[in-house]
This record gives structure tokens, C-alpha cells and sequence, in this order.
């Protein structure tokens, strides 16, 4: 045994999280050993049958401020904070709200290891300061000079540079253990593989937060990660969703552009067959040095009429939207996402219609940021290209 569980229940278990984890990874694992701990002390209740937890009383006092944070989010999901909720509902958001969420229990984490001194910067705020104002007046001096020589795209270098060179920098306010917190690091990281920690072991949520990997327990509900369904609560009883794209490329195209498209293409495809015609009409088949080009011929002939065929349907599926009714898509938001690309950021939703797996619809930005899971949205797609029309954030 690592250490005795009296030396271990000294401090809470997600503080095992921040004296030996790497950033990145203190929220994900303090937050679940959290949850498990509340539910060693009562304050959770997990029935492992139904694979559902929840709160025995909604407000229960006591909690430290990142204990609080845990369960707002456990029962963030059910009204009025009371009733089951299925362990892998619990839901942090958006990526941009959970990177948030992690965050912030990390800042409330660091505050309560430093105000036990468990744990300080890894260099003072002092030297930090004195540091980072020499390292700006040099780069600032280095650009000036720069500049003044006349070789602004230079400077434009210098700047590049001293961001990758002020990148160290940032780690020299990375809490570290001190004093008990470091001997506490030392057995926390020990439980890591530590053997026989069975379910009902006080270890075990001290083990979570250290990175155990525990057979007897699932993936931190608090961790990023894609799954390919999700909760919803539409008729008042939790169910799994599948979630799935829409099919084709031009999904979510508005109809407009799918016909406007055609123009430009019909330009381009037309001097593609022109060209196609004239190697054809070059071709000696009798030729035994003409095979490579014939085959490379027959291949860009089997390629435009492929594409052709594509660009037709789309100009079809576009026309036919444009003559036909929307269709209505209405229930709770299950899933939110932004994509964020090297031109834009896509946003995007799906909605729990009642139907077994929920499409991941294109929408504005506006929206999205205006959204919450659960909240109920009402959509008007187009029926073949899937292009929103109109949504509003509607009541039940």
C-alpha cells in the first residue's frame, strides 16, 4: 500500500490532480476524482445498474469552491438540480465553454493548494516582473532599430521571433509543489500503480487524480473528446442519441448556390471538354508510344463525366429545395461545435426531433453563441441539401 488512507484523506483528492499531473490534464482527472469523492461522502449517488448519478439534496452545503463547480456541472442537466442524470450526459458544453470550465476549476484548484501552501509559482512574482520587462524592452528596442533601418519586413521577423522566444516564459508561473505538498506528490504519483483498488477503496479517487487508469472504472466525463452520440432528455426520461453528418458534399448549401454554381462550372467544364476533345483528336491508337496518353485521356474523360454528373445533381437537389417546403426540425439542442478552419469557423447543432440519431445542422455564429445544450430550437432545413433557412430559439 502506497500510504495509509488516513495520511491520504488529509487533503481532497482532485489536489493529488494539480502536485503531479501536467497542466493539461488537472482539470479533466481533479474534476472526475472530484465526483467521486462526492460520491464517497454521500453528496452523489451513483446507481451503477441504471449507469445514472445523482444529487440527494440539490444544494448541499459545505463545498469548497472547485467541490461546487464539480456538481453544478453533474446536475447542470436536470431541473431544479434533483434526478438522475446518466454519467455520460454530463455535459460541459461547447468546446469554448468547457475549455472555460477547466479553467476556471483549475484557478479555483491553485487557490485553495496555494492558501495551504502546498504549492507556489515555480518563480516568484517579483522576478517574473523584472524578467518580463527587460525581455520587452529588448525585443521593443530590437524591432525600433529594425524599423528605423528601413527593413520593415525584418521587423515583422523580429516580432515572430520574440513570440516563440517569450514562450518559456510562461511556464515560470507554473505552480509547483513545496514544502508537504511535495512529500504529498510523492505518494500520490505511487498510486499510479498501485495494485488491488478495488471499488469503495478511499484510494481510488486519489488514484484517478494521480492517472490511474482504474478497469473497474470508465473516461472522465469531464474530459474533451468526440463521441458519436448524445443525451437527451426531449420526453422527460434520458435516451442516447446517434448524431451523424449530413451525406454529400453540398450539404447544407443553400439552394441559391448550389444554381448560382452552375454558371462558373458550366464555363469551366465546358473548356475542360474542349481540351479533352482536342487530345482526343491527337490520339494514334496505332501507336504503341500512345498508350500512357490514351490512358490518361480515357481517365480525364471517366473524371469530368463524373463530376459533371455530381454538379447536375447538385444543381437538381438545389432547384428542387428552391420550389419545395422547408422541412421543420424542433426539440432540444443535444450537441454544439465550432470547426474552426484556416478561412472560417463553422458552427454547428443538432437537435433531438424525437428520432433515433439527429443531424448536425450549419448555422450562424450569432446563434451558436446564443445556445445552450437543452435549450429547444426550431429550424427550417431544406429537404434535400439540408441548407437552414430560418432557426429561433423556441419554449417547449
Amino acid at each position: 500500500m502506497a500510504d495509509s488512507p488516513t495520511d491520504l484523506t488529509a487533503e481532497r483528492p482532485a489536489l493529488a490532480a494539480l502536485l503531479v499531473q501536467p497542466p493539461r490534464r488537472v482539470a479533466a482527472t481533479g474534476a472526475y476524482a472530484t465526483m467521486l469523492d462526492l460520491v464517497a461522502r454521500g453528496l452523489l449517488a451513483v446507481d451503477p445498474t441504471a449507469g445514472t448519478i445523482h444529487a440527494p439534496r440539490p444544494d448541499p452545503a459545505g463545498l469548497a469552491p472547485f467541490e461546487q463547480h464539480v456538481f453544478d456541472a453533474v446536475v447542470a442537466r436536470v431541473p431544479g438540480g434533483h434526478g438522475p442524470v446518466p454519467l455520460g450526459a454530463i455535459d460541459l458544453g461547447t468546446r469554448e465553454q468547457a475549455e472555460q470550465w477547466h479553467e476556471r476549476f483549475t484557478d479555483l484548484l491553485a487557490e485553495v493548494a496555494t492558501a495551504r501552501g502546498l504549492v507556489r509559482p515555480r518563480v516568484p512574482m517579483g522576478v517574473r516582473v523584472v524578467l518580463w520587462t527587460g525581455f520587452t524592452i529588448l525585443w521593443v528596442g530590437a524591432i525600433v532599430a529594425v524599423w528605423q533601418a528601413g527593413r520593415a519586413p525584418l521587423a515583422i521577423g523580429v516580432v515572430l521571433v520574440a513570440r516563440l522566444v517569450s514562450l518559456p516564459f510562461r511556464l515560470l508561473k507554473r505552480l509547483v509543489p513545496q514544502g508537504r505538498g511535495r512529500r504529498l506528490a510523492a505518494v500520490y504519483a505511487r498510486l499510479r500503480t498501485e495494485p488491488g483498488i478495488a471499488p469503495g477503496d478511499p484510494r481510488a479517487p486519489y488514484a484517478v487524480a494521480a492517472g490511474a487508469r482504474l478497469p473497474w472504472l470508465g473516461v472522465s466525463p469531464f474530459a474533451d473528446g468526440k463521441q458519436d452520440f448524445a443525451w437527451s432528455r426531449r420526453d422527460g426520461t434520458w435516451r442516447r442519441v446517434g448524431l451523424v453528418d449530413g451525406r454529400g458534399f453540398a450539404f447544407g448549401w443553400s439552394p441559391w448556390a448550389a444554381l448560382l454554381t452552375q454558371i462558373p462550372a458550366a464555363v469551366f467544364f465546358g473548356i475542360w471538354l474542349l481540351l479533352l476533345g482536342m487530345f482526343s483528336a491527337d490520339l494514334d491508337l496505332r501507336q504503341p508510344g500512345d498508350l500512357l496518353p490514351v490512358a490518361l485521356v480515357a481517365g480525364g474523360w471517366l473524371l469530368w463525366l463524373a463530376a459533371v454528373a455530381w454538379l447536375a445533381r447538385t444543381g437538381y437537389r438545389g432547384l428542387l429545395d428552391v420550389i419545395r417546403p422547408a422541412r421543420i426540425v424542433a426539440g432540444p439542442v443535444i450537441w454544439l461545435e465550432s470547426d474552426v478552419g484556416e478561412d472560417n469557423t463553422t458552427y454547428r447543432v443538432a437537435v433531438d426531433d424525437g428520432g433515433d440519431v439527429a443531424v448536425r445542422y450549419e448555422i450562424s455564429a450569432g446563434l451558436y453563441h446564443q445556445l445552450r445544450k437543452d435549450a429547444w430550437l426550431r429550424l427550417e432545413v431544406t429537404p434535400n441539401l439540408g441548407h437552414v433557412r430560418r432557426a429561433e430559439i423556441v419554449g417547449r
